[in-house]
């Protein structure tokens, strides 16, 4: 069993003004299948369009909301609900609240999160 802490992992910011946050819980060395990580996008911050590669990404909110546009379609999710994103599918995020939302992110296979490793330590 792994167990990891939000409060103690490390912190990368996004290369983007405004960007988000993220917090891996666990590495390559902890799995080769899934990827969790601990994301926290400041109020009115998000990420432009983007894809995952090759991983399926499952988002889901743990406090504020965070609206995702996947083409012309446009979903808000607060905590209590989630959304899967297939490989490939190209989206934003964007947290149009007043107060930072905060997600966990699950990705598989986890390339996608390896890939984050290289942004900037907060």
């Amino acid at each position: 069993m792994y167990v990891a802490d939000t409060e103690t992992a490390t912190r990368r910011r996004a290369p983007v003004t405004d960007g988000l946050t993220f917090a891996p819980l666990t590495t390559a060395a902890t799995s080769d299948q899934v990827s969790v990580i601990h994301v926290e996008i400041p109020a009115g911050g998000g990420m432009p369009e983007h894809d995952h590669g090759a991983s399926q990404i499952v988002l889901i909110p743990v406090s504020g909301s965070v609206q995702v546009r996947h083409g012309q379609d446009v979903h808000t999710l607060v905590p209590g609900s989630a959304a899967h994103i297939d490989a490939g599918e190209r989206v934003s995020l964007a947290n149009l609240g007043t107060e930072p939302a905060s997600l966990m992110v699950v990705a598989s296979p986890p390339e996608f999160a390896l890939q984050l490793a290289a942004w900037p330590i907060t």
